[in-house]
C-alpha cells in the first residue's frame, strides 16, 4: 500500500485541498484574484506542481491512502477505490492475514486470522500476538519475527484449545518493503486437518506394510509346510512304493509271468518319475538345503538346477568361508536371488548370468546380473534410479528387504543388462550358525520319539549296520532289503541325527546309513559328530538330494558314500557291499 504523509495546516495541504475544490469550480474571477497577488503565486507555484503530481498519482492508482498528522495523532485515510478490491480479496481467502510491527503487535488482521486464534477482530487489533500464545510458541514466534524482518520465513505452532484437540498452525512471514515504521506481513494457515489426514495415511500405509509383511511371512511358512509335506509324506511313500515294486521284480523270474512283470516295471518307472517331479516341486517351494546347509549351498544347488532347466550359464561367486546367517536373512536373500534369476530367464534374453555374495562386518550383499537387453525404459527412471510400474515380483523383493532394514537397488541400461543388488545389515553373522544340538546342548529326546532299542543278540561275524531316517516306512523298507544278506545285521534304528550320534556311540556299528534331511541334527551334521569320535565307522548318506553341490557337501564331511533314494531299490545292496568291503577311507562310492 502506497502512503502519502501530509501535515494538517501546512500550506501544501491546504493548497492540495483547495486545488481539488477549485478544479471542480473553475471561474475567471478566481484566476483574476490569484493574478493580483504575484508574490503568493511565486510561493505556491512549486507546491501546486507537487499537488498536481499527487493528484495524478491518485488518479493512476499509485496511492492507496493518505496519512494525516494532526493534534490527535496520525490518521490514515484510505482511498475507497484502491482499498476495496484488496479488502474483498483479503477478507474472503481461507487463510488468516495480518500485519505486525517489530514487537508482534497486530496492526491489521482479517476475520479468518481472528477465527484461527479464537479472538474477536476488534480485540485483536493493537494486541500483541505473543500474549495469545503459550511460552513455547512465544519463543517460536519471536524467532520468526526476527527472521521475517529481513527474509521470508515460515514455521509451525501448536494451539491447545481448552477441552479440544491440538491445532497445528503454519505461519508464513515476509517483510513489508519500504514501510516506515518497519512491519511484517503474516499468513496463518490451519494445518490440523492436513496433518491428521497425513497421519491417517501414514497409519494406513504402515498397516498395509504390516499386512504385506505378514502375507510374505505366511507365504514362506506355507511354502515350507507344503515342501516338507511333499518331501516327508508324499515323497517318502513314493520312495517306499518304488522299493517295494523293485523288491517284487527282483524275485525269481518264474514267480511272475512276463505281462505282470512288465506292468510292475512300468509302475516302478512311473513311480520314479512322479517322485522326481514331486522332489523338484518341493525344492522349488523351499529347498531343504537352505535350512540344513545354509545360503551358500542352497544357492549353488539352485543355480545347478536353473542351468539345466533354462540353458542359461550362471557363474556363482561365493567365498568358501561364507558364514551361516540368521534364518530370515537367508530366506530373504534366497528369494531375491530366485526371483531375479526367474526374471532373467523370462525377460533378459541373456545366455549368461552371475550371482555374487559378499560379506563384511556390517552387511551382506547379494548381486544378481545378466548381459541381456536390459530393463524397459518405462520400468526404470535412469537419471534418478527410481523404479516405476514395478511388477509384483520386484515389489515383493523390495518389501522383503524393507522388513529386515535392507535395501534393493536395480540398475539397468538398454542392451547392457540388468543388475539387482540386495544389501542387508547383519551383526556378527558368525553367531548364527547351527542349531543348539551342534554345540552339544540339545536335550535328550524322550523315549517315545526314539526308534526301538538296539538288538542285544549282536553277531561278531556279521557286519553291523545302523539305519537313521525320520520316516518309519523308509527304515522298514531299507531293513527289508538288507536283511536278506546273511553277512549283515541291522543293529539298530535312529529317528533323527542326534539319536544316530548316540546310538553310533553305544552300538559301534560298521556302517551308518544316514538320511541327509532329519530333525535336530541333519545327516551331514550327525556324520561329523560320529566320525570325530569314531573315525573307523563308515558313513553312507541316503537322500533325495542329487546335485553336484550335495555331492560336494557330502564329501566335505568325510562320508564314504552317497546314494539317491530314487535308485535305492536297484543299487542299495551293491553300494553297501562296496563300502563295507573297501578298507581305504579315501574311497567314495556313489550312485545318483
Amino acid at each position: 500500500m502506497n502512503l502519502i504523509f501530509l501535515k494538517t495546516g501546512d500550506r501544501l495541504t491546504s493548497k492540495v485541498m483547495l486545488s481539488k475544490r477549485k478544479t471542480r469550480k473553475t471561474t475567471k474571477p478566481a484566476r483574476k484574484k490569484r493574478s493580483r497577488s504575484p508574490r503568493k503565486k511565486e510561493i505556491y507555484r512549486p507546491q501546486a506542481t507537487e499537488s498536481k503530481e499527487i493528484v495524478l498519482a491518485i488518479r493512476r492508482g499509485q496511492i492507496d491512502a493518505l496519512v494525516m498528522a494532526g493534534k490527535n495523532g496520525d490518521e490514515v485515510i484510505t482511498l475507497q477505490g484502491a482499498e476495496h478490491p484488496y479488502r474483498v480479496l483479503v477478507e474472503t481467502i481461507n487463510d488468516g492475514v495480518a500485519t505486525l510491527d517489530t514487537n508482534g503487535v497486530i496492526l491489521y488482521a482479517n476475520s479468518r486470522f481472528a477465527a484461527i486464534f479464537r479472538v474477536r477482530v476488534q480485540k485483536l487489533i493493537g494486541l500483541s500476538l505473543q500474549s495469545e500464545l503459550s511460552v513455547a510458541n512465544r519463543e517460536i514466534l519471536r524467532k520468526l519475527i526476527s527472521e521475517g524482518l529481513s527474509n521470508s520465513t515460515s514455521g509451525e505452532i501448536t494451539l491447545q484449545i481448552d477441552g479440544g484437540r491440538a491445532r497445528i498452525i503454519r505461519l508464513s512471514l515476509n517483510p513489508i518493503k519500504n514501510s516506515n515504521p518497519r512491519a511484517i506481513s503474516m499468513v496463518a494457515t490451519e494445518m490440523t486437518e492436513l496433518v491428521e489426514a497425513n497421519e491417517a495415511l501414514r497409519s494406513n500405509e504402515e498397516s498395509l506394510r504390516q499386512l504385506s509383511s505378514r502375507l510374505l511371512q505366511l507365504q514362506d511358512e506355507e511354502r515350507r509346510r507344503i515342501s516338507r509335506d511333499l518331501h516327508d509324506i508324499t515323497g517318502q511313500k513314493l520312495a517306499f512304493q518304488t522299493i517295494g515294486l523293485s523288491h517284487v521284480l527282483n524275485r525269481k523270474p518264474d514267480i511272475l509271468d512276463e505281462e505282470s512283470r512288465q506292468i510292475l516295471l512300468d509302475c516302478s518307472n512311473l513311480s520314479k518319475q512322479v517322485s522326481e517331479e514331486i522332489r523338484t516341486l518341493s525344492y522349488l517351494l523351499h529347498p531343504p538345503l537352505l535350512d540344513e546347509l545354509g545360503l551358500s549351498s542352497a544357492v549353488r544347488w539352485y543355480t545347478e538346477g536353473y542351468e539345466r532347466r533354462t540353458g542359461i550359464e550362471v557363474k556363482v561367486d561365493i567365498p568358501p568361508d561364507f558364514v551361516r546367517l540368521p534364518a530370515d536373512t537367508e530366506v530373504t536373500l534366497f528369494r531375491v536371488i530366485q526371483e531375479s534369476l526367474t526374471n532373467i530367464h523370462r525377460y533378459s534374453g541373456s545366455s549368461k548370468a552371475y550371482v555374487r555374495l559378499k560379506e563384511n562386518a556390517n552387511n551382506i550383499e547379494a548381486q544378481i546380473g545378466d548381459f541381456g537387453k536390459g530393463m524397459h525404459p518405462e520400468m526404470v527412471n535412469l537419471p534418478s534410479g527410481k523404479m516405476v510400474r514395478l511388477g509384483v515380483g520386484i515389489q515383493g523383493m523390495k518389501e522383503r528387504m524393507r522388513q529386515l532394514g535392507g535395501k534393493l537397488e536395480i540398475a539397468s541400461q538398454p542392451k547392457h543388462g540388468t543388475v539387482v543388488t540386495a544389501t542387508l545389515p547383519v551383526s556378527h553373522p558368525e553367531a548364527a550358525v547351527l542349531p543348539d544340538a551342534v554345540a552339544g546342548t540339545a536335550a535328550p529326546l524322550p523315549m517315545s520319539r526314539r526308534a526301538e532299542p538296539a538288538q542285544s543278540n549282536r553277531s561278531a561275524s556279521r557286519k553291523q549296520i545302523l539305519i537313521a531316517d525320520d520316516h518309519e516306512m523308509l527304515r522298514r523298507g531299507l531293513r527289508t532289503m538288507m536283511e536278506k544278506e546273511n553277512s549283515w545285521q541291522i543293529c539298530g534304528e535312529a529317528v533323527d541325527g542326534q539319536d544316530a550320534v548316540e546310538k553310533a556311540k553305544a552300538l559301534r556299528p560298521d556302517l551308518v546309513i544316514l538320511d541327509i534331511n532329519m530333525p535336530v541334527l541333519n545327516g551331514l551334521q550327525a556324520a561329523k559328530f560320529i566320525l570325530s569320535e569314531q573315525p573307523h565307522i563308515k558313513i553312507l548318506i541316503f537322500t533325495v538330494h542329487d546335485s553336484e553341490q550335495t555331492l560336494k557337501e557330502i564329501k566335505a564331511v568325510g562320508a564314504h558314500g552317497y546314494l539317491s533314494k530314487s535308485n535305492a531299490s536297484d543299487d542299495l545292496v551293491r553300494v553297501v557291499k562296496e563300502i563295507l568291503e573297501t578298507n581305504s577311507s579315501s574311497t567314495f562310492a556313489h550312485l545318483n
